[in-house]
Parts: C-alpha cells; sequence; structure tokens
C-alpha cells in the first residue's frame, strides 16, 4: 500500500512537471506590410508555452506568422520577416540566477528571399527594434551579441555596434510609412 502511495504521488509529480505552464503573452514581430512595400513593426500574441519559467518573449520573435484571414486558402504566407529571412534571438535563462545575462542574434541562415524586396538593413534594424519592444527589464541593458556568416559579419556587426550603443528607452528603428 505504501508503494502505492509513493508511486501515486510520483505519477502526479511528473504530470504536472510534464504539462507545462503555458500562457498568452505578447512579442513583436517585424512583418512583410504585403502590398504596402513597408516592414510593419507590431505587437502579436503568441502561446509561450514556457511562461513561467526562465525564458523570455524573445523566443518566440522568429516565429511563423500567418495572421488570421477571411480568405485561408489563398493567404498563407509566412509574414515575420525575421522567421522567412532566418533571424534568430536567444536570451540567457532567467530561471537561473547563476546564468551570465546574454541576448544574442544569429544570422547564420539570414537571407531576404526575393519575394520580399526590403533592403537587408532595414530587415536587420526591424529586428533589433523588436527585440529592444520585448527585452525583459532585466536584459534591457545587456549588450546583443551576434554570430553570422562571415559575409555578413561586417555590415550586421555594425548596427549591433549601432544599437549597443543606443538608449534603448527610445526607438532604434521606425520604418517609413
Amino acid at each position: 500500500m505504501k508503494l502505492l502511495s509513493i508511486l501515486g504521488a510520483s505519477f502526479a509529480m511528473i504530470q504536472s512537471g510534464m504539462a507545462g505552464e503555458s500562457a498568452l503573452t505578447t512579442t513583436w514581430h517585424p512583418l512583410d506590410g504585403l502590398g504596402s512595400g513597408k516592414i510593419q513593426i507590431v505587437p502579436v500574441a503568441c502561446h509561450h508555452w514556457y511562461a513561467h519559467g526562465g525564458s523570455t518573449a524573445v523566443g518566440l520573435m522568429n516565429l511563423v506568422n500567418v495572421p488570421p484571414t477571411d480568405n485561408p486558402k489563398e493567404a498563407t504566407e509566412d509574414l515575420n520577416l525575421a522567421s522567412v529571412c532566418k533571424v534568430r534571438f536567444s536570451t540567457s535563462d532567467l530561471g537561473d540566477p547563476r546564468a551570465p545575462l546574454e541576448v544574442k542574434m544569429d544570422v547564420t541562415g539570414f537571407a531576404v528571399p526575393r519575394r520580399h524586396d526590403h533592403p537587408r538593413e532595414d530587415v536587420i534594424r526591424a529586428c533589433i527594434e523588436c527585440l529592444r519592444r520585448c527585452l525583459p527589464e532585466k536584459l534591457s541593458k545587456t549588450p546583443l551579441t551576434v554570430k553570422g556568416a562571415d559575409g555578413d559579419r561586417e555590415w550586421i556587426g555594425a548596427i549591433v555596434k549601432e544599437f549597443n550603443g543606443h538608449d534603448r528607452s527610445k526607438v532604434f528603428f521606425m520604418p517609413e510609412t
């Protein structure tokens, strides 16, 4: 009987640990403006599965974004330029007090597809502006580091250097309207 009690309690703990603590949260996406030809920086509601752990909304910035539509058979394109252009952001685990504070941008696979005619600098700046808007307070002054292909390192590095020297309480990039 004692064994059954222990097994039952263990099973309950495993189940609660596997269930996750999900919540709706807000992140920011640099969206292709479709016919406008402009990038739109917008807040996006996401189902954040680990919202109550040490992860942040920053990791949700590169998710596929196919907005709700009245024509679901035709409007199936991912409009999130961070997703489409393969710009990935990550932060240190804020739930781990021993983890060093880090904010990283990985542009190893960065490319602007032909169907999007935005200047590559604007795509990177828009992605970084989205990052600025969703950084948690604890990381608001943490320098952004970049990982990328050698051919992109110089021009992206210059933008990152500019961002790291920028007052993060102020807008870094606003696409032309």
